[in-house]
């Protein structure tokens, strides 16, 4: 039970980072830690670090792709599921909040707009299965997620995270 919510499935995080062939954007997230939080409850727990290696007094426009695949392969087969979901900009959705702040609040220094050149640290942090409530599908199922941050056409940010959603034990 998560936030009051059941689910009979499990997120299992398998990367979280820069996108392949963009590292050298403005902002620049390595492959974040995903580690044992407590292997007892089989949870999962991230840490890492973001390079902003300019500021962005304004933020930046972000979008959303979202393939569901058949692994984590390079030749895999995936499908998009949803394209260019054109949210809002960052300081916005920093501002309104949203299911992904519990983790953005782990940031250190605190995410806000103007954002400024610097390391940002994120600490340790649960993964819990709250994502999964706006994730379809049923038994092994593979998600690639491409966030892309654009100050006009000028791409500045690309996190791609990949995940499977797998039932739970018991369930």
């Amino acid at each position: 039970m998560n936030n009051g919510v059941v689910t009979n499935k499990k997120l299992v995080i398998h990367r979280a980072g820069q996108c392949v062939g963009y590292k050298n954007l403005p902002i620049y997230l390595p492959d974040m830690r995903v580690e044992p939080y407590n292997s007892t409850l089989k949870q999962m727990a991230v840490s890492g670090y973001t390079v902003f290696r300019e500021d962005f007094p304004n933020g930046w426009k972000v979008s959303v792709s979202i393939k569901k695949c058949d692994d984590f392969r390079a030749t895999a087969n995936c499908r998009a599921v949803l394209n260019n979901i054109a949210n809002s900009d960052a300081c916005t959705l920093l501002r309104v909040g949203a299911m992904y702040m519990k983790y953005m609040e782990n940031m250190k220094p605190k995410m806000a707009c103007p954002f400024r050149a610097g390391n940002y640290t994120y600490e340790k942090t649960l993964v819990d299965d709250d994502l999964i409530r706006f994730m379809p599908g049923s038994g092994k199922t593979f998600w690639d997620i491409e966030v892309i941050g654009r100050v006009k056409e000028r791409i500045v940010t690309c996190i791609q995270l990949q995940f499977k959603v797998i039932p739970k034990r018991g369930s």
